[in-house]
């Protein structure tokens, strides 16, 4: 009626709905090739049915395994978040104050000051070469 792979010694076997029964009992692999096939159906059948409560287990499996850590990463992203945030006001600040400097008269001051502290300390050091003697 048709023929069917079958894995084990011989590896075709015509199979005919009008053959009695003990025609097949009387090859000496049948009832093996038998409880082989039944085995694997039945374990087919079972992962079908199965099926979907494995995918879901298996996502569930997934999701434990990689929660904790994404959790991890989320928390560095924060506290890398937070450090630029901190960075940026802090910019802020700067930019802020140095807008103002040039207003402030106690700062001008000072900055003559420190102009004046460089000269001094530039004609100081020529003074010195001048009275050391070359080694």
């Amino acid at each position: 009626w048709y023929q069917r792979r079958v894995r084990g010694i011989s590896r075709h076997f015509v199979f005919d709905e009008e053959a009695p029964l003990s025609h097949l009992n009387s090859h000496p692999d049948t009832n093996h090739l038998v409880s082989t096939t039944t085995q694997r159906f039945s374990e087919s059948l079972h992962l079908s049915v199965n099926e979907t409560s494995l995918a879901c287990y298996r996502i569930e499996e997934h999701i434990q395994k990689t929660i904790p850590h994404l959790k991890s990463i989320g928390e560095q992203i924060k506290s890398v978040e937070d450090k630029v945030e901190g960075a940026g006001y802090d910019v802020d600040y700067t930019t802020e104050f140095l807008e103002t400097v040039d207003v402030i008269p106690e700062l001008q001051d000072i900055q003559g000051w420190l102009k004046n502290a460089l000269i001094n300390a530039g004609k100081i050091k020529d003074l010195h070469e001048k009275k050391l003697p070359p080694s």
